[in-house]
């Protein structure tokens, strides 16, 4: 399955780009602050604070420390909105806006924002369950990983309804696997490879389920 030019080709969803703007706009303000443009306010801190995914308020509802009701459920979104870095919200942008218009010109923009929202929740569920830090967790690579693992799904599901030969399971892992072993080194080890599995199993095992296999795209 062919990905979808941002710039060209059928039309960007807006809710799309609003997404990928929030996350920018959100990094811009955190690093304004960095460098003192609102005075003693620590923006980042305090985004971090409300909105990261916080380990000691795992699992949701088991925990008395939130800084606001439901904060325990509210974070296993609101983690994906933030991030740590040019080259953090960067990476996950570009990705997140290239792939999620793929997906949405192929399925539509309604299964895209389902994708996200079911791989979002499940990486932060997956690094709650798999990581015990007193570090935040930030990042739409939740997000990111649901989107490529749906679309390395819905690729290999047309290529073997055209009798061609796909990707087997076993192939895409190793893959994934040298991929974060390089990105934990050019990451300095700040990557949550727990939270990029828990999008990856939503988006490569559960999503393609929702799937209309007679409206799979052709090449």
């Amino acid at each position: 399955m062919q990905i979808v030019p941002v710039f060209g080709g059928p039309k960007t969803p807006k809710t799309l780009w609003w997404l990928t703007g929030f996350m920018l706009l959100l990094e811009g303000l955190a690093q304004l602050s960095d460098r003192g443009w609102f005075g003693v306010l620590d923006l980042r801190s305090l985004m971090i604070s409300y909105g990261a995914f916080w380990d000691f308020l795992f699992s949701p509802g088991s925990v008395d420390q939130a800084l606001y009701p439901g904060q325990s459920y509210a974070m296993l979104v609101t983690h994906a909105l933030l991030h740590a870095g040019t080259i953090h919200v960067l990476m996950n942008t570009v990705i997140f806006i290239a792939l999620g218009k793929t997906l949405a010109v192929y399925f539509g923009l309604r299964l895209t924002l389902i994708t996200m929202l079911v791989g979002v929740i499940s990486s932060g569920v997956m690094f709650g369950l798999l990581e015990t830090t007193p570090a935040p967790m930030v990042g739409a690579s939740g997000v990111v990983f649901s989107f490529i693992g749906f679309w390395l799904q819905a690729s290999r599901a047309e290529l073997k309804r055209l009798g061609r030969p796909g990707r087997s399971a076993s192939s895409v892992i190793i893959s994934l696997i040298v991929i974060h072993v390089l990105l934990h080194v050019f990451m300095g080890g700040q990557i949550a490879w727990q939270a990029h599995l828990g999008g990856f199993v939503a988006g490569y095992f559960l999503m393609p389920w929702f799937i209309d296999r007679t409206r799979l795209p052709t090449y």
